[in-house]
């Protein structure tokens, strides 16, 4: 069974993981939702977060942008994420039972991809590669697909 999280900010997938007032967990069995409700987070430092997520055994998470050591913490623990993901929730999490969300999709009804962030290539989490060069490109220093 998988249990994804999806950082809320209304409706909507929250811009920032660690500013998220809310996670949505969903539980899917057989690729069909089994239950779904919402975890408070508005109290919570990033930290805090990934522990609550860890507590609830998320497999996946869908989120806007998330800082290193939380992404390299979920990482660790086995969470595939999808971040800099922007757009509906509901929206997201068809796109993501299609087998067709990545990292960087915005979205628009029907899980529809309208386009994506222009993020840097060849860079995985935690491996220093970030060269700092990025600013005023449409991109941003440290954050991989």
């Amino acid at each position: 069974m998988n249990k994804i999280a999806i950082a809320l900010f209304g409706s909507r997938v929250s811009p920032r993981f660690d500013c998220a007032p809310e996670f949505k967990l969903v539980e899917l069995d057989k690729g069909q939702t089994n239950s779904s409700h919402d975890i408070p987070a508005q109290n919570l430092n990033a930290a805090q977060r990934v522990s609550k997520l860890k507590e609830f055994n998320i497999t996946d998470l869908i989120c806007g942008g998330i800082d290193m050591v939380s992404a390299g913490q979920l990482d660790y623990h086995g969470v595939k994420i999808y971040s800099w993901i922007t757009g509906e929730a509901e929206d997201a999490l068809e796109c993501l039972l299609q087998g067709k969300l990545q990292s960087g999709f915005m979205l628009t009804a029907g899980g529809r991809c309208c386009g994506r962030w222009r993020l840097r290539q060849n860079c995985r989490i935690g491996s220093g590669n970030n060269s700092g060069n990025t600013r005023g490109r449409g991109q941003r220093k440290g954050w991989c697909s």
